[in-house]
């Protein structure tokens, strides 16, 4: 089947789509950040089978995540629990498959958008640019609510009233009032799921108001209707009901969904807000300078597409009669000319760098907070490429297409199988085996475990750089190093108590005799682990930690490649697994 026969048929488009995706998800066999796994699959699987590890944000006293994404993965955990297919394959793979889902609905709604925006030729290259983002291909089927905002803020751009912007045509009556309702009911939802997102969406949603206002304020000017005059025309006033209504609503689901899985009546959106807003709590996970999105978070995840990104900004602020002459088919907006400035472009540019300049003023930054702002910058990447290859450069367009495909695709697709395949990998690797060896071994031994919840594994590693017991999917003992932050603003507990991860770093000779050591009068000292995993970096920091391992009947019994650059200080190039005498791997 021809590209161009696919891309008429949006089913057919969407079943493509899916298939890539599901692919995608299957192929990553990497970590990104913690959040994949500790705020979505584990809060999921804890709900469900009733073991796991939940973080600090999910202690009802504090309630700091929205509910909702993990509740998604959850809904195929119970339905795999009663009908006795909760196999670890199952438990690891479903998340990233829901993912794809998003994930091919974002990458339709894309063509969409760009089509109805600046045509068919545009929502190709849009597309095009956004398949093969190596970023996207990393990011956008793992189980982050990031991916669900990125996903819902796609769909969202689709239904937004791009008539009441610009010259496009109007919808009719019943599907733009359809449209209108989705818009309406996603930013919304979008905000209530990611607090963060009300950046992008609050612009638009007052823009949308007052578009609609002014609009019918001229018609009853022209008409000279002196009853209908004015800015409260009752249409605005019914698009504004249509607000209230559905925050109300869908504020009250939240509610109530809070209550149910917290336990208590709270508000997950305010305390988000109290914690990384109005306290600089979140800076207990890293501050960067204000201009890292600008400098390092853009470029790492656009890459070689920074230039595309500049050039189709440019072009929407460029006058109509300066655009260049196109050899293509034209815009839907713009009949003349394909690549002459559209309103609705310089709408889109203006919350972009808008969103990344209100980031920017937040302490904590890290790369996935820019996610959702990816289909924008492939958009214009689209509209640059049809520019480029409409000029009049010498070479023939053809000639253009080829080679920016090829610069896209050599640029990117080796980024994405880098970090896909091998860049931290090596906790999940080890996880793997760990799960093998504790469901099909069989110990002996007089401190051997005889099932499987006897079993105790010690990661002695910067907090959450591992999964826990979800990615196991069996009810052992589970110890790991905890970094919470001060959470004294919401309980007694003190950053001293709760932060374990420093104490460790600082002598790990002495953390492991007050913890381990049969002699020590500790009331926190716990049986000694079956296995313990951690960073090669560790023994090159502390020698003598091999040594004692030696003297408590440990040994290497796993060795996995992690990453060749380390992105935290206590990492390394391998995971270690060491298993003592009486258990192996």
């Amino acid at each position: 089947m021809k590209i161009e026969e696919l891309l008429a048929n949006e089913r057919k488009l969407f079943v493509g789509l899916l298939v890539f995706r599901v692919l995608n998800a299957v192929f990553i066999q990497t970590a990104f950040v913690p959040d994949e796994y500790w705020q979505s699959m584990e809060v999921a699987h804890k709900w469900v089978f009733g073991y796991g590890s939940l973080t600090w944000e999910w202690r009802p006293e504090i309630a700091l995540r929205s509910p909702v994404h993990p509740l998604l993965i959850s809904i195929p955990y119970y339905l795999a629990y009663c009908l006795g297919l909760d196999s670890r394959r199952f438990i690891v793979l479903i998340p990233r498959l829901i993912h794809a889902v998003l994930a091919a609905i974002a990458d339709l709604h894309l063509f969409r958008l760009a089509s109805t925006l600046s045509g068919p030729v545009t929502a190709k290259w849009a597309l095009f640019h956004q398949l093969s983002n190596w970023f996207t291909c990393f990011c956008a089927t793992r189980p982050l609510s990031n991916c669900l905002e990125w996903c819902l803020t796609v769909v969202g751009l689709c239904n937004y009233p791009w008539h009441l912007a610009c010259t496009l045509p109007t919808s009719p009556t019943g599907l733009a009032k359809y449209r209108t309702k989705r818009f309406i009911i996603i930013a919304i939802s979008c905000v209530l799921i990611r607090p963060t997102a009300a950046v992008v969406w609050a612009p638009l949603c007052l823009l949308h108001l007052w578009q609609a206002g002014t609009k019918e304020w001229h018609r009853s000017q022209q008409k000279n209707d002196k009853k209908s005059r004015g800015f409260l025309h009752s249409n605005f006033w019914k698009l504004f009901k249509l607000y209230m209504l559905a925050t109300s609503v869908l504020f009250c689901c939240s509610c109530a969904i809070d209550r149910f899985c917290f336990g208590r009546w709270t508000l997950n959106q305010w305390n988000f807000l109290q914690f990384n807003l109005l306290t600089t709590g979140s800076h207990f996970y890293g501050v960067y300078p204000w201009h890292w999105y600008l400098t390092a978070g853009l470029p790492a995840i656009l890459t070689t597409q920074i230039p595309f990104l500049i050039i189709g900004v440019l072009l929407d602020w460029i006058p109509s009669g300066k655009a260049m002459p196109a050899k293509g088919p034209s815009g839907v907006c713009s009949p003349k000319f394909a690549v002459q400035g559209k309103p609705e472009g310089r709408l889109l540019s203006l919350i972009f760098f808008w969103t990344v300049v209100c980031y920017s003023f937040l302490g904590h930054k890290e790369f996935r907070f820019l996610f959702p702002l990816l289909p924008l910058a492939t958009y214009f990447s689209g509209r640059a490429t049809v520019f480029l290859m409409s000029s009049r450069t010498g070479l023939s367009s053809n000639t253009v297409k080829r080679a920016i495909m090829l610069f896209i695709l050599l640029t990117h697709v080796p980024v994405t199988l880098y970090t896909s395949l091998l860049h931290q990998r090596g906790g999940l690797e080890a996880f793997s085996v760990l799960s093998q060896a504790i469901h099909y071994t069989r110990w002996a031994g007089p401190d051997a475990p005889l099932r499987t919840s006897d079993v105790r594994v010690l990661a002695l590693m910067p907090c959450h750089s591992i999964p826990s017991l979800s990615y196991l999917h069996q009810n052992i003992s589970f110890r790991q190093l905890t970094c919470d932050p001060d959470l004294s603003m919401w309980s007694n507990a003190s950053q001293s108590e709760v932060d374990k991860a420093d104490s460790f770093y600082s002598n790990p000779i002495r953390w492991m005799e007050l913890n381990y050591n049969s002699r020590a009068k500790s009331p926190d000292r716990s049986s000694k682990p079956h296995y313990i995993l951690f960073f090669s970096r560790l023994l090159k920091s502390f020698p003598t930690f091999k040594e004692l391992l030696a003297q408590w009947d440990y040994r290497q019994c796993g060795h996995f490649f992690h990453a060749h650059f380390p992105t935290h200080s206590q990492h390394g190039k391998y995971v270690l697994a060491y298993c003592h005498s009486n258990v192996s791997l």
